[in-house]
């Protein structure tokens, strides 16, 4: 396997956001086509579970000569496993091994960070948290991180292939401080989205919108299975829109700062999700009659009993726009994201796999007309 996608023999660091900003993905060499054909074949099995040769050539549109290559590949990576088939096929099957890598994931939000270890099926394997300095956090960072790969060193478990950190401000002392563990900083809002299309209800190539609640609203973008940025990367803040009859900001409208403390049952949390409800369909009318999302997905770090009270204000919101003679006669689907109060967390965790392993939404493999041989054969 290349080295690039096997950052524990080498310890590459990972790109910057500027540096990912100038990256053209037109003009592949045949080592990047290479690479490419092992994270689709792997993200396949990951997705459709165990396949033959045949079968992953049909879903990849490999030949099988080249799928070969690349399953003895990922399997001596222990990535894949090689089974019998089902009874009466005389073909075997390859399914993925999800311990074998480990990804970290740190997400901090105002004085707390929070940790997890994900496998390569998103399932928690580990999990952690502590306070921080809000103007300092990277020394608690590390000092997280380090125990947990000491944890994950007890256990012997797969290689941790790198760490994902939501806290961008921070990023380059906890790179250094870990070094050479790669460290992948992403805001929240696309470690949210990614989270979502990575383990939760999203499909692969789904176009879909991530509605990130919290002291501020911000949203992330996924389009046609990759990630909108927008210029100089101020799409999805639309906590700066102004919404409902009074005009208010959606940020100042939906900040759940004040919901600090209080009990679903209380009359402050009904007032805020009557609000924050019609403040938000604004705003989800506008996102809607520009990109035409199939599924707005609403989440944050909350209840799930808030989540699913808001979303159902939602809906009945949705359906009387719907009817209304001048608003819009279609809206997308609003459901509460899969991932509940984790989405930002498993997301952020799922980095590094896609910085290594998987194909990375956030710079999508788009080869020119000489890529359509197969480089792995």
């Amino acid at each position: 396997m290349s080295d690039r996608m096997t950052p524990s023999r080498q310890g590459p660091v990972a790109e910057t956001s500027v540096e990912r900003a100038a990256y053209q993905p037109a003009g592949q060499n045949l080592l990047h086509a290479a690479d490419h054909n092992l994270r689709v074949t792997l993200e396949a099995l990951r997705r459709k579970g165990p396949m033959s040769r045949l079968d992953l050539a049909r879903v990849t549109g490999l030949t099988v000569p080249g799928i070969t290559n690349i399953v003895r590949r990922l399997a001596a990576d222990g990535l894949v496993a090689e089974e019998a088939g089902p009874s009466g096929s005389r073909a075997n099957r390859f399914a993925i091994m999800p311990d074998g890598a480990v990804s970290l994931g740190v997400d901090v939000v105002g004085g707390r960070a929070n940790l997890v270890a994900i496998d390569l099926d998103g399932r928690v394997v580990l999990r952690d948290a502590c306070e921080v300095d809000v103007d300092d956090p990277a020394p608690a960072v590390v000092r997280l991180a380090s125990e947990a790969l000491a944890r994950l060193a007890a256990r012997s478990a797969g290689r941790v292939l790198g760490l994902g950190l939501t806290a961008t401000d921070c990023a380059e002392a906890v790179r250094a401080a870990l070094a050479p563990l790669p460290v992948v900083a992403e805001p929240d809002t696309i470690a949210a989205a990614l989270g979502e299309r990575q383990f939760g209800a999203a499909t692969a190539d789904d176009s879909f919108v991530y509605i990130l609640l919290g002291p501020s609203t911000r949203a992330g973008m996924v389009i046609g299975g990759a990630v909108f940025n927008g210029a100089e990367h101020k799409a999805g803040r639309v906590g700066l829109m102004r919404t409902g009859e009074d005009g208010r900001l959606l940020d100042e409208a939906l900040s759940t700062t004040a919901l600090a403390g209080l009990e679903i049952d209380d009359p402050e949390v009904a007032r805020w999700i009557e609000d924050a409800s019609a403040h938000l369909m604004d705003s989800i009318i506008a996102i809607s009659a520009f990109i035409a999302p199939r599924v707005i997905f609403i989440g944050g770090r909350l209840p799930v009993t808030w989540l699913d009270a808001l979303i159902q204000r939602l809906g009945a919101r949705r359906q009387e726009r719907m009817i209304e003679p001048t608003q819009p006669y279609w809206l997308p689907e609003l459901v509460r994201g899969s991932l509940a109060e984790d989405a930002a967390l498993v997301g952020i965790a799922a980095m590094p796999f896609l910085e290594f392993l998987l194909p990375d939404p956030r710079r999508p493999f788009r080869p020119r007309a000489m890529a359509s041989a197969d480089p792995a054969s």
